[in-house]
């Protein structure tokens, strides 16, 4: 291990029970009081441990030098520490002194945080504890740092004096009897309030259409089978078929023609809960329109045929308002990058079938007024629709010619074509042939 040490002890079995560690002390020395305790001398700070069991210890004193290096028994109880940097001998026990004192670790509350009561469990055995506090914002205790509080004496607490900050600190002070009784201090406790900080809605993703999220109590029958589409993770490019796995509590999308829904990343710096509302603005409008209020989850769905065809934004709004007393509840949000609402399908114009001997020639042009037409098919005589190409060979516009040659036998048929757009949208035209 790197730096510091363990002290183990053997069983009369031979099995190593490990007693006591420390990340940074290094023990020099072990020796053991007239009730058998081992004595645990150290640095590189001086100080030496007393274990009490295999789960606690009691940091005993504390040397002016840095290293404690050796132990000698002595007469009624004493015990004499030898220290190295520098070298002296000291006296230790067995009276106790009749004052001591124990400074907590720093707590840090994560943010600027209000005091309340501090309190404490002791058995005093005619002795006193006083219990003080010292507050900042920085993780150590430095200049800047509030000066200790008046001290608390009462075992059912008192209010912290120390002004708020990020970290406290306590230090309490244990007054013996005189004689042979000490306090014994067995729990010191804080209470805080975190200072309110406002949630944070750090992403929008509008869904696919034509796809809504189950309601929050939706159980999908197993005898059923239902169309469904798995989002990729929030901020993750999905492929076209939208075949990635979701790692997270956003549950899949199910399929319904004219839905659309939205996804977004939110968290409050307190642990709060949030509760959210959509909102909708379209373009060139002024006014945001409520979509949904008092909404639970991080995903919403909405019937966009009730909206024209056009250009769209969402706002979502976060509030903490669920855990916290009126009037100091925050919130925040955040508006969603333009999106499109498109449910009409594309128009088909100039489809004309023309014989020529065995051939039947096909034309027709396909026009979108928002989205590119993505996809076109044919069917002769109620057959089975065939994808078509359009002339350029790429489906990269709102508006796109195509032409066929098929082979037809003499007699009258039916050339049926159908063009989808990207929000599939379909419109499908016919023509006869004589």
């Amino acid at each position: 291990m790197s730096g510091g040490s363990e002290v183990y002890r053997i069983e009369a079995s031979g099995n190593p029970l490990r007693v006591w560690s420390h990340a940074q002390d290094v023990v020099y020395a072990i020796a053991f009081d007239s009730a058998g305790r081992a004595i645990v001398g150290a640095g590189n700070k001086g100080n030496v441990y007393r274990i009490e069991s295999p789960s606690m210890y009691t940091l005993l004193l504390h040397m002016p030098a840095t290293q404690v290096t050796a132990f000698q028994q002595g007469r009624d109880g004493r015990i004499y520490a030898v220290t190295g940097n520098v070298g002296k001998v000291y006296e230790i026990g067995p009276g106790l002194e009749r004052e001591g004192e124990i400074e907590s670790d720093v707590f840090d509350s994560t943010m600027f945080s209000l005091w309340g009561r501090v309190s404490f469990e002791a058995r005093l055995n005619g002795g006193q504890v006083a219990v003080a506090t010292r507050s900042g914002n920085l993780d150590q205790p430095q200049k800047n740092w509030s000066a200790w509080s008046s001290a608390v004496t009462e075992p059912k607490g008192g209010k912290v004096s120390s002004p708020a900050a990020r970290f406290v600190q306590w230090k309490a002070t244990l007054t013996g009897d005189g004689g042979s009784r000490s306090p014994d201090l067995e729990s010191v406790d804080v209470a805080y309030l975190p200072k309110n900080v406002e949630p944070r809605v750090e992403a929008i993703e509008i869904t696919p259409p034509n796809y809504k999220f189950p309601g929050p109590s939706t159980l999908l029958s197993l005898a059923q089978p239902s169309q469904s589409l798995t989002l990729p993770p929030l901020g993750k490019r999905s492929s076209p078929a939208f075949s990635l796995d979701l790692s997270g509590t956003t549950p899949s999308l199910q399929f319904a023609k004219g839905m659309i829904g939205a996804r977004w990343l939110a968290s409050d710096p307190n642990g709060d809960a949030l509760v959210y509302s959509v909102e909708i603005r379209g373009a060139g409008e002024t006014e945001w329109k409520p979509l949904k209020e008092k909404v639970a989850e991080k995903y919403f769905s909405w019937d966009s045929t009730a909206f024209p065809d056009g250009e769209y934004r969402l706002r979502v709004t976060a509030s903490d308002s669920p855990g916290n007393p009126p009037g100091e509840a925050l919130s925040a949000r955040l508006e969603s990058d333009p999106f499109t609402i498109d449910n009409t399908p594309p128009r088909i114009t100039n489809l004309a079938a023309t014989r020529n001997g065995g051939k039947l020639q096909v034309r027709w042009h396909a026009a979108d007024a928002l989205n590119n037409v993505v996809r076109a098919e044919y069917s002769l005589d109620g057959g089975d629709w065939t994808v078509v190409a359009p002339v350029g060979k790429l489906s990269d516009s709102m508006e796109l010619d195509y032409e066929l040659s098929l082979d037809a036998p003499p007699g009258e048929h039916t050339i049926a074509v159908r063009a989808q757009d990207d929000y599939d949208n379909a419109a499908t035209e016919k023509a006869v042939v004589k």
